[in-house]
């Protein structure tokens, strides 16, 4: 007998402007959703905005984050920086079925590197049922846009990215980040003041460390050079920005700390393989499919 094909199925979908957020909110979940897919099920993205954490209710599947393919099974979840060139797709023996949210907020970056998510991006419980009651509590408040359901949101995702640190704690005890009060501190400054001007004798002050210590202990965290970290920091910080303003293409540039938007551009280019304009018309395109279509577009 001839197998029929499995339909994807989007069982749930939600989707929100950043800009529809309190601004007295830390996290905010810009899209959210629940499903069933067939085998041919398939995201593949050069850069979106923010995090999206992937939970694998059924079945089992698979991500690739720049270079590296990492399996997901049942109970697990998966961490994608989607700023970042990603896929993922289903298991075609087992397509699974999964939970997901999509979550901005200037404090997951450096949460990401303390819980070493570039390099092991899934997580895997004890007793996911825990995991699972957070996302449908959060799913059964998102087609509300109050103050409160957005506390409420802000809250119950505080609660995830604990749990998340709660299930790596030996790691993250260790993590450079929290263990040398230099490092932290010169993050914390980054992340409050990247247009700023900033180089090596800034970053040793901040760091309190020699320049062979400060690039030592870069590459031992975040496997870049400071000023590499520094720009791709500045570019993600640009990429949020292209999307949620309309602001210029020269003003971001500066916004994010470059005085030049010709060197601006090059690098945005070199990092995402689109032009600025390019990317924002992108995106603007994939919300208006997003909001314009039953399913949307992942």
């Amino acid at each position: 007998m001839e197998k029929i094909a499995q339909q994807t199925q989007i069982l749930a979908n939600w989707y929100r402007e950043s800009d529809k957020f309190s601004t007295l909110m830390n996290y905010q979940i810009l899209r959210a959703g629940h499903i069933r897919t067939a085998e041919n099920f398939r995201v593949r993205r050069q850069s979106v905005v923010g995090h999206e954490l992937i939970f694998c209710l059924k079945g089992s599947g698979f991500v690739r984050l720049e270079n590296s393919l990492y399996e997901v099974n049942e109970g697990c979840l998966v961490w994608l920086p989607v700023r970042w060139p990603h896929e993922h797709f289903p298991d075609k023996n087992d397509p699974w079925e999964i939970l997901w949210l999509r979550i901005d907020s200037e404090k997951l970056s450096n949460i990401m590197q303390i819980l070493d998510v570039p390099q092991n991006p899934v997580f895997q419980f004890e007793s996911p049922e825990k995991v699972t009651e957070i996302y449908h509590h959060i799913f059964s408040l998102m087609k509300s846009h109050t103050l409160v359901t957005d506390a409420h949101c802000d809250e119950l995702c505080s609660r995830l990215i604990f749990t998340l640190l709660e299930n790596r704690s030996a790691e993250t005890t260790k993590s450079p980040v929290i263990t040398h009060r230099g490092l932290g501190r010169l993050i914390y400054q980054i992340h409050s003041h990247y247009s700023d001007d900033w180089d090596i004798e800034k970053f040793m002050q901040y760091c309190q460390v020699s320049k062979s210590q400060l690039f030592r202990l870069f590459q031992m965290t975040f496997n870049q050079s400071p000023l590499r970290w520094l720009k791709n920091y500045r570019l993600s910080q640009a990429r949020r920005l292209l999307v949620e303003t309309q602001e210029s293409i020269g003003r971001i540039s500066g916004l994010v700390g470059y005085n030049d938007p010709l060197h601006f551009s090059r690098d945005f280019h070199r990092s995402v393989g689109l032009s600025p304009s390019e990317f924002r018309r992108r995106e603007q395109r994939l919300d208006w499919e997003q909001n314009n279509s039953g399913e949307g577009s992942r």
